[in-house]
């Protein structure tokens, strides 16, 4: 069995959009060692390109469910980050 590519972006506006329309199921969020998060959603059907044109294009979702996103995906966002500065944190505690 193929694995699903995922739709990945480092864009916070689109991420936000994509799990407040549930169009893309989020998967989690990844820190890219240089302080950038990337969103990652799973994409079975590999429309995630079409639905950041149709974002670019005006979409529209509901205020609630755009900041109910937000605050999801803000939290997400800071347990990444987190994670790898106590990863980063032990590797130089260890190097000592």
């Amino acid at each position: 069995m193929q694995s699903e590519k995922p739709f990945i972006t480092e864009r916070l506006p689109l991420a936000i959009y994509l799990h407040a329309s549930q169009r893309l199921r989020f998967s989690r969020c990844d820190d890219d060692k240089n302080g950038k998060v990337q969103f990652v959603f799973l994409d079975p059907s590999e429309v995630g390109d079409q639905l950041e044109l149709e974002f670019e294009n005006g979409a529209t979702v509901a205020a609630k469910s755009l900041f109910a996103s937000q605050k999801f995906l803000r939290r997400k966002m800071s347990d990444a980050l987190s994670q790898n500065n106590r990863k980063t944190g032990e590797l130089h505690e260890s190097n000592k």
